[in-house]
Formats: C-alpha cells, structure tokens, sequence
C-alpha cells in the first residue's frame, strides 16, 4: 500500500474529502483559497499533509513535483506506518510552518503569505522551533490587526506529528506569493531612497572589498544597510521608500518585493557553475520581472571561507558547500562596480 495523492478535480469528485476543505475569498488576492480541516499528519520540513485515510493533496507543494516523489514510494509508506504511533499529537491548531533553518527567503516567500487566510478569530499557530522572534512578532503583530488572537505558538522540532481537528492552508506558487506580498503588504510610500545591503555580519557572500564600494556609493547618497537586527516590518518600510537598491545575493534580497514600480535593482551575484544552483541563479531577477522593476547584475569572484555554522551544515551537504560559489565570500572588481553603478 502507498500514498494516494489527489488532485483538485479528485477533491471535488469526492464528496467526502471535498468537505474537509475550507474555501476563503479575498476578491483583490485570491478568490478560491483551500484550507484543509480535520485529522493529518506531516513533517515539519515539507508541511505536506497526509489524511488518516491516506491521500495526500498537490495543493500542498511549495517545491518542485520531483521533490515529493519519495512520499508516494512503499518504502516510504511502510516507515511512516510503523513509527506513526510515536507521533506527537496536537489538537486544535493552524499550522503555517516555518522554515526549519530560518531561511528569510523562504520565510518570506512560501510562508508568510499564508497568514493572510487565517479565518479564525482565536488560534494555536504552528511554526517551526527555529524561526526567529522577528517573524513571531511580525506573524502576530499582523494577525492582530486582522483581528486574529494567537492563544498560543506551537513549536515543531524536526520531524513528523499528528495533528487533530486542525487546520493548514494551502501553498502558493512563487508568482502568486510574490504578487500577494507586494499588493497586501508593502507601503504606498515614494520612491526616494538609495540603499545598499551589506552582508559585513553573514557567514559567506560577504563582499571582501566592501569599503572600496562603499566609498563610491557615498558618494552617489547611498544609504548602508543592515538588515540583520531590524524588524521585518521596520525592513518594509525601507524597501517600499527604496528607488534603487544594491546587494549581493542574499535572502536580505527578497525584500525587494516591497518595493514600488520603477524601482531598481543591482544584484552582485557568485558565478554560478552547476545546474543544481539554477533556483538560485533567477531568484531575483525572477521576482524582478514578476513585478517589472529595472534588474541589473554583476559576477563577483568567489573568495572560499572555512567558516560554516552548525545550522548550515544540518541542511546543506558537505561537498557543495566545498563546490558551490554561492556558500564562499565575493570579491568586487571596482572597474565593473563603477560600471555597474554608471547606470543609475
């Protein structure tokens, strides 16, 4: 025996699951949002729900079809059976989730997004351990205003639980999240600011030559940024009242939908070699072409760094983090640097 999965015309077909499911209208967003209610199990690195009946639902991939396949194998499907009485059960609980190696890219883009259906007045809100305080405070300062009282964070370590009469809205794809974000949350400020982001406190990508940029961006009234300690709603601010903003690769980038039209975006990006980095590569030349910004870029050279912390090596594998470009610091050349920058 194995996962079934369904599909939407599977849902409707069938009466019974089809009544699991919550349907919630924002006209302006999205007019047909799925939430699935009742018994599920699932893991706290995927958020994919599996019924105590065995379906599980395409509704619920934020990652590429490929990346699911291992749920539907008997393999997988005689383990989960027989370690499911171990299980840690929670009733009576929304489950958002949250990206379990506190990636704000990933927090910003497949999860945020979500809080906007809560329906509910009184929650539990499951998120993952490790997310930060700012998301946390952001999560409920924003439900707040929406009227939505969190009675009390779950937090989930690695691994799978049982959930009872609870709740799990739907993941959106990147083009609907990004749109989502930059319609709901970001301000109607003007365009006025110049900012740069620096990476001076990261792990890796942290631009060597820093100081020699800097020079030339003070002189073009660029404001230098660290993101690091700011609120995330403090972080939208700046990014809604940015007209130009430059930046190596970073998740610190995905603010970049906050901004408003006519904004600008110079990306300083590692020179990618392999084809597992291709997400990586479009991330926010992607995000800028959703939203029509001006995208520019340029390759750095990569500069390697021995200096990982714990949490990058639980998910990261070991030899692309010796291989690729992206987890090594950069060095500018200024010539192409000024170049760059020419165009503004």
């Amino acid at each position: 025996m194995k996962i079934k999965k369904l599909s939407k015309l599977d849902i409707k077909n069938n009466p019974d699951v089809n009544s699991r499911f919550l349907t919630v209208s924002i006209k302006t967003v999205l007019p047909n949002y799925k939430i699935y209610k009742g018994d599920f199990y699932l893991d706290s690195f995927n958020y994919f729900p599996i019924t105590k009946d065995n379906f599980s639902f395409g509704l619920f991939r934020w990652k590429a079809n490929s990346d699911y396949n291992h749920f539907f194998t008997k393999k997988f499907y005689s383990i989960f059976k027989r370690n499911i009485k171990d299980f840690k059960v929670f009733n009576n609980v929304v489950v958002i989730g949250a990206s379990p190696n506190n990636n704000y890219y990933r927090n910003l883009i497949t999860y945020i997004p979500r809080i906007l259906f809560i329906i509910d007045k009184r929650i539990n809100l499951a998120i993952h351990r490790n997310s930060s305080n700012r998301l946390r405070i952001f999560i409920e300062d924003f439900l707040k205003k929406r009227g939505v009282r969190i009675n009390k964070f779950i937090y989930l370590d690695d691994g799978f639980y049982s959930f009872k009469n609870s709740q799990i809205p739907q993941f959106f794809s990147k083009k609907s999240s990004v749109k989502i974000l930059n319609k709901v949350f970001k301000k109607k400020y003007i365009n006025k600011d110049r900012i740069y982001l620096t990476r001076k406190n990261a792990n890796f990508r942290k631009i060597i030559n820093e100081s020699d940029l800097i020079n030339e961006l003070k002189s073009k009234n660029f404001k230098i940024i660290d993101l690091e300690s700011l609120s995330i709603d403090r972080q939208i601010d700046i990014f809604s009242s940015a007209e130009i903003v430059i930046s190596p690769t970073g998740s610190a980038l995905a603010n970049i939908v906050f901004c408003n039209k006519g904004s600008k975006i110079f990306e300083i990006k590692p020179i990618y070699k392999y084809e597992y980095e291709n997400d990586l590569k479009s991330r926010y030349s992607d995000i800028c072409k959703l939203l029509e910004f001006e995208y520019f870029s340029i390759e750095a050279d990569p500069i390697p760094t021995d200096s990982y912390d714990e949490n990058i090596k639980k998910f990261i594998d070991n030899n692309i983090l010796k291989q690729s470009n992206y987890y090594k610091n950069l060095l500018v050349k200024t010539n192409e640097f000024k170049k760059l920058i020419s165009k503004i």
